[in-house]
């Protein structure tokens, strides 16, 4: 009886550590996240008070406002090229620029659409050659999860040669700015034709701008071998070798130049589980388009083109 005691008394301590080791974690990922926020929102905005000349355009039966943002520091003046694809500007990022956004892609789940968008994120994918993008979603077509699916995905080794069940690592067209979605979408009736109200364009700041288009063709040359192959990574940290979600898509890419060409670009930070924050607040990355969308239009921040 003597020792059933003791045993109970020992369970009950180790329980006890257990939820306290519990609760200072969850405390500790409340306290990172709400850093993380506060030094996003100072990103954005010092970023867009540097707007000095707004250009108001009507085109995909909205109107579009944009404003021109100086180029300041030596590595937005070193790397030239335009922020924009196309000479309309609709169509964010040039090869090797990441897409970001922090709103979450399921705003149809109540709490969980809040937890995900303010700890994690969004959406991240690595802008390829001529207009593509590469991304891995986990997502279906239609904006919505299939829970038979993903445990097959969950089940599957990680390469899908066929690209059975649609969740591989995907090339498309850039979707970002342009209206895509109908009312048959299921994130319709909360983002409307656009993608999120709200994205943003990053760009690698170059160590050494001889060898960076080398460096950009490594990264995108990762994703484009992971396409219609590389199955989404339901587990994130888990099961890691031959599937991807979408940050670690992009970070792994960037990691891959470390690799082949010996340099030391970080966007992971703590190398475990990269998120949207991580690459936003890299060292080695810089802001290059801030969209948000409100009443009035859409209104977009942008390094200004240079004159070359």
């Amino acid at each position: 009886m003597k020792n059933k005691k003791k045993i109970t008394k020992v369970l009950k301590k180790i329980i006890k550590y257990i939820a306290l080791a519990f609760i200072l974690l969850i405390a500790y990922f409340i306290g990172e996240s709400t850093y993380e926020n506060i030094k996003k929102n100072q990103i954005i905005n010092e970023f867009k008070s540097r707007a000095y000349e707004t250009v108001e355009v009507s085109q995909h039966d909205t109107t579009y406002f944009y404003h021109k943002i100086k180029r300041t520091y030596d590595y937005e003046l070193s790397d030239t090229r335009s922020v924009f694809y196309d000479a309309k500007k609709v169509n964010p990022g040039q090869k090797g620029d990441i897409l970001l956004t922090f709103e979450s892609p399921f705003p149809y789940i109540p709490v969980v659409d809040q937890i995900y968008g303010y700890w994690l994120g969004g959406h991240a994918a690595l802008v390829g050659d001529n207009n593509q993008i590469y991304q891995s979603t986990g997502i279906g077509d239609n904006g919505t999860l299939d829970f038979t699916t993903i445990f097959n995905v969950i089940m599957h080794r990680g390469y899908d040669e066929t690209d059975k069940y649609g969740l591989s690592v995907q090339s498309v067209s850039n979707y970002w700015m342009t209206p895509f979605r109908n009312e048959t979408h299921s994130e319709f009736p909360y983002y409307g034709r656009f993608y999120r109200d709200e994205i943003m364009s990053l760009r690698l700041k170059s160590r050494n701008i001889e060898t960076f288009d080398l460096e950009l063709d490594v990264a995108v040359n990762y994703a484009k071998d992971k396409t219609n192959r590389g199955l989404y990574n339901y587990l994130f940290i888990f099961d890691t070798k031959y599937k991807y979600y979408c940050t670690d898509l992009v970070t792994r890419a960037f990691g891959q130049i470390n690799k082949d060409l010996g340099t030391n670009y970080t966007l992971d930070r703590d190398g475990i589980f990269p998120s949207m924050y991580d690459i936003l607040l890299s060292s080695d990355t810089y802001m290059t388009i801030y969209k948000e969308t409100k009443p009035d239009g859409i209104h977009v921040y942008y390094l200004e083109d240079m004159e070359v």
